[in-house]
């Protein structure tokens, strides 16, 4: 997770986007504790913000800070997946570019240090788009290309020699209740219609299913191949080091305070620029003139002590397959490579958009994290859970990641991938290399990619409105897990809103 982003005009009030999941909406934080969260240069301990970040065993001391004054081709703010991925591709394009990036805290500090670590050949709205016959096509072949990716960026991890713990051992959403079963049976006819075979979409019945993972008694599950499981700041923090070998400065505990068309500005200094890239995701509303462009959504994650060989044997996983059940609030596990359950869901909307980066283990949204995990694997409801983290994930709202350059200031953008970026961002940052770059670009001639994001709703409308969309989606999944059929009122606002 990883994040920021760019304009457009939308001041409509539909309940359409928020693709909002998560067990509990706050107000902004009372003063003492939001004093308390603001960092004094050298405090703050990032070892101690996610589990992924606490195993890097590496010196996370920042880089040297933006201090004097400078000048460079490309200005890119954020050292997330987006930002990394975007200078990756740029060099690989044009090596004499000079191009520059600016962290408020360090490389890996956001979300992509902290979010599930499913390289995933997913794309957030895009299935929805498979219905639409003027837009069916271009969705098949993006899609396409986002199972490629995540074998891209395999290889590229592999070349770059950044062991990121990647294990390719597909996904498995589990029917956890008959009302799980029959959207698979459906969403596996029209995958088949659409041209998507066995090799990248397959139903699995219940006996197969337990050949994979053992933990409730799951009604079968829909399979593909095309997701990896990784650690996510190894990733991050590796694209970093590798971007500096190449000559690319990054600067971190840099905050940016102000974009325009000829750089941007710190603190201490400006850098000057050709080309300025916000690529901030779900911190995108703390840049001045961006706050209604994303919405922070908070997902909360624990990870369990490492798990013994015994327990292992009841649970499955071997090929370390990544697993989430169908509920509408959205879940997420893995088997890590020292042999743990990392798991999350979402999320938190704080009131006016307000970003958090560290969270008590006491927090009552952990506990509706753990009861998630333990209703899908119970065998671990004796285990220590050893870290708690969580993380603020970015969200369009139309629920569709974006990329592209607002003609009126020629800020480049991309992002918005609503959790699902760590493979996304690989495609967004190759394909705003290609537009900065002027090399025509498929991803170009989707209009529904290639554009800006429309603006949210000011506040209260927000907050009510994202509120509103998690209390229905909730509300529904308790239902269908106490064997009831959902309001159907509910179940209609929840997917339309969040682009279903």
């Amino acid at each position: 997770m990883d994040a920021r982003s760019q304009r457009s005009d939308g001041s409509s009030i539909r309940l359409n986007l928020l693709r909002v999941q998560g067990p509990s909406v706050s107000l902004p934080f009372p003063l003492p504790i939001a004093r308390a969260m603001r960092y004094r240069e050298g405090v703050r301990s990032y070892e101690n913000e996610s589990f992924w970040l606490a195993t890097l065993g590496s010196d996370l001391a920042p880089r040297p800070a933006l201090d004097t004054d400078r000048r460079c081709d490309i200005a890119i703010v954020g050292a997330g997946y987006t930002g990394l991925w975007t200078a990756h591709a740029l060099l690989e394009r044009d090596p004499s570019l000079r191009v520059e990036i600016c962290e408020s805290e360090i490389a890996g500090a956001g979300a992509s240090g902290r979010n599930g670590g499913w390289c995933m050949g997913a794309m957030s709205g895009l299935h929805a788009l498979f219905s639409d016959p003027d837009r069916r096509d271009g969705a098949v072949r993006l899609q396409r290309q986002l199972f490629a990716t995540v074998d891209e960026i395999g290889r590229t991890a592999r070349e770059l020699k950044i062991d990121c713990e990647f294990a390719k051992g597909g996904m498995l959403r589990l029917a956890s209740t008959p009302a799980h079963r029959q959207p698979m049976d459906e969403e596996i006819s029209r995958l088949r219609a659409l041209g998507f075979n066995q090799d990248d979409y397959r139903l699995l019945d219940p006996r197969e299913c337990r050949r994979r993972i053992r933990g409730r008694d799951f009604l079968g599950a829909l399979y593909t191949p095309h997701v990896a499981a990784l650690n996510p700041a190894r990733l991050v923090r590796g694209l970093a080091s590798s971007l500096e070998a190449r000559g690319v400065r990054i600067f971190e505990r840099s905050p940016v305070r102000h974009i325009h068309r000829h750089g941007i500005a710190t603190d201490r200094a400006q850098l000057q620029a050709d080309r300025v890239v916000v690529a901030t995701e779900g911190y995108t509303p703390t840049l001045p003139g961006f706050r209604r462009h994303l919405v922070p959504i908070h997902s909360m994650m624990v990870a369990t002590e490492p798990l013994p060989p015994a327990l292992w044997e009841t649970i499955g996983l071997e090929r370390r397959e990544t697993f989430a059940d169908a509920r509408r609030i959205t879940t997420y596990g893995q088997r890590t490579a020292d042999d743990r359950i990392a798991f999350g869901s979402r999320g938190l909307y704080h009131y006016g958009s307000h970003v958090r980066n560290l969270f008590s283990e006491r927090d009552r949204n952990f506990r509706v994290v753990t009861q998630a995990l333990f209703s899908i694997l119970p065998q671990l409801a004796s285990v220590r859970l050893t870290h708690h983290w969580g993380g603020a994930l970015g969200v369009p709202r139309d629920s569709r990641p974006a990329f592209g350059i607002d003609e009126r200031t020629g800020i480049a953008h991309g992002g918005g991938y609503v959790g699902e970026g760590v493979a996304a961002s690989h495609l967004i940052g190759h394909a705003l290399a290609d537009l900065l770059c002027g090399i025509p670009s498929p991803a170009m001639e989707l209009p529904w990619l290639h554009r800006n994001f429309p603006k949210w709703e000011p506040e209260p409308l927000r907050w009510l409105g994202i509120s509103a969309v998690r209390r229905m989606g909730e509300a529904a999944d308790r239902s269908e897990f106490a064997g009831r059929d959902a309001n159907r009122l509910f179940k209609r606002v929840f997917d339309a809103a969040t682009g279903h």
